[in-house]
């Protein structure tokens, strides 16, 4: 899949970016973590997110819980509600 991705990539997001500019350079890694971090950030479940990004083990999806550090108080809250 990367083979058939990264042309495309390249065609749309990283034209006129040195071949070292790793830190704005799009690639499929990047959009990954992107996706899941928005999934996080709209209160997604962890495990869920660890599902769809077929993470072996939680730890790996872990990193990105700290981005909805409010779903416990939300959980709590919707008890009393």
């Amino acid at each position: 899949m990367r083979r058939w991705l990264k042309p495309i990539l390249d065609t749309l997001f990283n034209q006129d970016l040195d071949i070292k500019d790793t830190k704005n350079r799009v690639v499929i890694h990047k959009l990954r973590h992107t996706f899941a971090s928005q999934l996080a950030i709209a209160g997604t479940p962890i495990l869920t997110i660890q599902k769809l990004m077929n993470h072996a083990d939680i730890a790996q999806t872990m990193r990105y819980a700290k981005l909805a550090p409010d779903q416990g108080i939300n959980a709590v809250k919707s008890l009393y509600q």
